[in-house]
């Protein structure tokens, strides 16, 4: 009980602790100004993008585990919908923990399993979003000469070609790939499908899927940013956005994912000349977004399962 307390204070003081940096008298009028004059459309259409961000997400799981490249299923989806909304609900990343839990209940798999195949799909995201970064970085010129920006460029590509050139040796060499039998014993047992040679299409569609999914996150952004402000560009947006991810990622977030997400978009964006009090309205935008995204489509993926569980243990058994 105390340690969920004294966690339960942490993530509030973190709340506290951004909310006074980004609020002032000043962003509080454009925030006011921004409810008043918002353009809703593109707001809605950033609201559906938010649950094809998580179908995109469940049909990376599905592939993941079943080392097919068939769609998603209905359970699989539920499930990443149901894990979006828990690490919005529970602090400090704790909403990762729910992922095995529910694969377990939903298709029988071993905790290990499912746990390294969510390892893997956060290793993935972590390359594809810092390729984001450095990439809208370099594109913005933020290393202020061209040797800088042409490291930052360089390092987005070796992000990208990392994960590739593994998909493509493992294809090649199956687990001897990984030199180390100990560690393709590990890799076997976490994820069996991603060591077999034959598996390279699956590992690829991987690979693609986690760019789709950060793409299609930048473009939500980029809507939810130019429906209560002006002046943010494409480029602008798909910074803001890996900045917020990558802060959303670290295992030190606050209350309802109020916290470095948003502090980190508006730091991100204010360095390419955004005012202070657009960067705060727009992140605040993408926030309520997601926020909302997460509520709605978590909501409705739990009430299904409920359903379904109610509706199952009233059948009657017939094996």
């Amino acid at each position: 009980m105390i340690r969920r307390l004294a966690i339960l204070a942490l993530a509030l003081a973190m709340t506290i602790s951004v909310v006074w940096l980004l609020v002032t008298p000043q962003t509080l009028a454009a925030l006011k100004d921004a409810l008043v004059n918002a353009d809703w459309r593109p707001l809605g259409f950033a609201f559906v993008l938010s649950a094809v961000v998580q179908w995109l997400r469940a049909w990376r799981f599905a592939v993941m585990t079943t080392a097919t490249l068939g769609l998603p299923g209905r359970r699989i989806i539920r499930i990443a919908f149901q894990l979006n909304f828990f690490n919005f609900a529970l602090p400090f990343r704790l909403g990762e923990l729910s992922y095995p839990i529910l694969m377990r209940r939903a298709f029988g798999q071993p905790l290990l399993r499912s746990t390294g195949i969510l390892l893997a799909a956060r290793l993935l995201d972590l390359t594809s979003v810092t390729a984001v970064l450095l990439a809208a970085a370099a594109t913005l010129g933020l290393a202020g000469n061209a040797g800088g920006n042409l490291l930052l460029a360089a390092g987005s590509i070796a992000c990208v070609m990392a994960p590739a050139i593994f998909t493509l040796a493992i294809g090649r060499h199956g687990k001897g790939a990984l030199k180390s039998p100990f560690l393709a014993g590990i890799a076997g047992r976490l994820a069996p499908g991603f060591t077999e040679p034959h598996k390279k299409s699956v590992r690829l569609l991987a690979l693609a899927l986690s760019y789709a999914i950060w793409l299609t996150f930048a473009v939500l952004a980029m809507l939810c940013a130019n429906a209560v402000t002006d002046g943010i560009s494409p480029a602008v947006a798909l910074l803001g956005a890996a900045a917020s991810n990558l802060a959303f990622a670290l295992p030190v977030n606050g209350i309802a994912g109020l916290g470095p997400s948003q502090a980190a978009w508006v730091l991100a964006v204010t360095r390419t000349g955004v005012p202070w009090e657009s960067a705060v309205v727009s992140a605040m935008a993408l926030y309520a977004v997601t926020l909302c995204g997460a509520i709605i489509f978590g909501g409705i993926a739990t009430l299904s399962e409920t359903k379904w569980r109610a509706d199952s243990a009233s059948r009657p058994d017939t094996r």
